[in-house]
């Protein structure tokens, strides 16, 4: 059985980082295990590539291609669930937006019980991790691995500047750079792009690090189904691959960043969990730990389309290069809502008859409705059941119908209507009056699942916030799953922050 100091489960966008970060001290072993493979179809390697492209790796061989339980207040309707099954995993399937999130996000964890992860805490840790090109934030990182291009300096859409006056027109006010001291407003966005290609954690971090350190191996095509314990204390895992079952050992410490979804999943086959709900498929129980799987969360948004009145020009970078960041009620700390604008269909992009469209994505991303994760079956290749619960609370389904009734505003503005020939959904089907039921029936996930292995102090809490497991020595999260609550904006730049800091963690408890 092969040995190493330290084992990371899962090479997706913290799993990258945190391998890449430990493996800089040359005096330890380190192993990233990954469930999907390096070798990705060449048509795949093109549609991660392309920036604009993104809508196509949703359902290639590289998604783990999970769905919701049906959602009681969505129609019944089971909900996709897009994740990424190779190295780099989601950061090969997302839309490129790099938000860091609001200041009160991160403050809120550290009232909440997480101590060390406040705003001034975590600030450093973004900025370690980011190399923006331009000066639109006095805070930005510059020197860091993943690359910020900035979507106003390359040929941006003129359907994107048109949203932005439209959002001028409605009063609006402006904000220079989400990332900086103020995320309400309109602006553009700051895209992982580098030399016109997806700037992915995989080309980011691992692999320059697996290319210029022989401390670092990544272990592909093995998919984890447990971890193996001495008493209370993690010592490893076991893995299939190729249709064999094989170990590893860790000589410190296990790091499980495995995502919001399988992360979780790990724990309960593991015996780490509900005693109860182990019990019932047969489970041993190692710890009792009744919070895995629970405070399981979403963003949640509705696409309202237009088609246009004349050809809107092909994409040069990513199809969302602009937003809004706007606040329901003025009590809320920082923006609720966000509103992405897409200039065309991404499943039809770059097609030669494809048709001009905009799309509008009013999305909820301050949610109050939380939901569960839960084994299916004892067998780990078996999915688990996902349920969000998404809009269970009635704020929740107000405040998007709401976001919905801003999106027709903008488009009636003079700015859009220039380009707008007519709504085709919610479309005349619906008038606003009409908007709750077409949400039900058309709100889906922002694919920006976390909290289901909460970090806190609590009862119900499955970390620390030093990020170990409570109540088992050698076993750490580290991915969106820890996050009490899921960040203002789109939380790819959290979750690689995250693998940051616990690197830093790991590091420091190493010393000791």
């Amino acid at each position: 059985m092969d040995t190493f100091d330290y084992i990371v489960v899962g090479a997706g966008s913290a799993g990258c980082a945190v391998a890449a970060r430990l493996s800089e001290d040359i005096g330890v072993q380190v192993a990233v295990v990954e469930a999907g493979s390096r070798e990705v179809p060449p048509q795949v390697q093109e549609d991660i590539a392309t920036p604009w492209r993104w809508g196509f790796v949703q359902n290639s061989p590289v998604d783990w291609a999970y769905q919701s339980v049906p959602q009681p207040h969505l129609n019944g309707r089971r909900i996709p669930e897009p994740r990424g099954r190779l190295p780099g995993g989601t950061s090969n399937l997302y839309i490129l937006m790099h938000i860091r999130g609001h200041r009160s996000d991160y403050d809120n964890w550290a009232y909440n019980g997480c101590p060390g992860w406040a705003y001034d805490d975590v600030l450093p840790y973004f900025q370690k991790l980011e190399d923006q090109e331009d000066d639109t934030s006095p805070i930005a990182g510059k020197d860091g691995p993943l690359r910020l291009q900035a979507a106003r300096l390359h040929e941006p859409n003129p359907t994107s500047e048109a949203f932005l006056t439209a959002c001028d027109e409605l009063g609006f006010g402006r904000t220079e750079d989400f990332n900086g001291p103020q995320l309400e407003g309109a602006g553009w966005h700051h895209l992982n792009i580098k030399d016109g290609k997806r700037h992915d954690m995989a080309n980011a971090y691992l692999y320059p690090a697996l290319e210029s350190r022989p401390n670092l191996t990544l272990i592909d095509e093995a998919q984890t189904t447990r971890l193996t314990f001495q008493g209370r204390r993690c010592t490893g895992l076991e893995y299939r691959q190729s249709n064999e079952t094989k170990q590893l050992a860790a000589r410190a410490e296990v790091v499980v960043c495995a995502g919001a979804i399988d992360s979780p999943k790990l724990l309960l086959l593991s015996g780490i969990g509900d005693g109860e709900q182990l019990a019932r498929l047969g489970i041993p129980l190692l710890h009792h730990l009744p919070g895995v799987g629970e405070n399981f969360h979403n963003h949640i948004l509705v696409p309202v389309i237009a088609t246009a009145s004349r050809r809107i020009p092909d994409p040069v970078q990513g199809m969302s290069e602009a937003a809004l960041f706007h606040k329901s009620d003025p009590g809320w700390p920082g923006p609720d809502l966000q509103m992405a604008f897409v200039h065309g269909d991404p499943q039809q992009a770059g097609e030669p008859d494809r048709a001009s469209v905009m799309v509008m994505l009013p999305g909820l991303v301050r949610p109050v409705s939380r939901g569960w994760l839960r084994l299916a079956s004892p067998d780990p290749l078996v999915p688990p059941l996902i349920d969000p619960n998404y809009l269970a609370c009635e704020s929740d389904f107000k405040r998007l119908t709401d976001a919905v009734r801003l999106s027709r505003r903008l488009y009636g503005t003079r700015a859009l209507s220039e380009w707008v020939q007519a709504e085709v959904l919610p479309g005349p089907d619906y008038p606003d009056e009409q908007l709750g039921d077409y949400v039900r029936r058309f709100a889906e996930s922002y694919h920006h699942q976390c909290g289901s292995c909460r970090m806190g102090l609590d009862a119900l809490a499955v970390v620390d916030p030093r990020l170990k497991v409570h109540g088992i020595e050698g076993l750490r999260v580290a991915d969106a799953s820890v996050m009490p609550a899921v960040p203002s904006g789109n939380c790819h730049a959290g979750i690689v922050m995250i693998g940051e800091k616990a690197a830093d963690l790991v590091k420091a408890d190493g010393r000791q």
